[in-house]
Formats: C-alpha cells, structure tokens, sequence
C-alpha cells in the first residue's frame, strides 16, 4: 500500500480532483481519509426556547385531548 499526501478541494457535487501528477493513480481503488479544518465546519445553530415559533399551527384549541394523560401528570 502507498500513501500520498495532498491538499485539494472537493467540488459542490462532491467531486475531488487529483493533480496530474498522479496520474499513475488513476481508476485504481483507494481509502480517502478527509480531515477538514476546524475553522471551516458547520456548526449546527443553537436553539433558544420560542425558537421554532410560526412554524406550527394549532388547528384546534381544546384540552380535550389532554385527558388521556391525567394519570400522569400531577
């Protein structure tokens, strides 16, 4: 097994490009190790109480249903 090191970038379709000096290694199987840099991930944005207000709707306002669930609640 051969390792090479190199720095490249990955395509918005996912697509990575290998430089033509290695061409020897072309249609040949290889394990990709990606390491990305810290600075440069996404961060999933933190959520705040009332955050997901407007993105449901209460189609009908009624604590019928809430019955169901008098044993468990104090």
């Amino acid at each position: 097994m051969q390792t090479i090191e190199l720095r490249t970038r990955i395509s918005n379709n996912g697509h990575i490009q290998l430089p033509k000096d290695y061409g020897f290694a072309y249609g040949r199987e290889a394990k990709l190790v990606v390491i990305l840099p810290e600075t440069e991930t996404k961060k999933r944005p933190i959520r705040h109480p009332g955050s997901a207000k407007g993105v449901f709707r209460i189609l009908v306002e009624d604590a019928e249903h809430l019955d169901d669930f008098k044993e468990y609640m104090p």
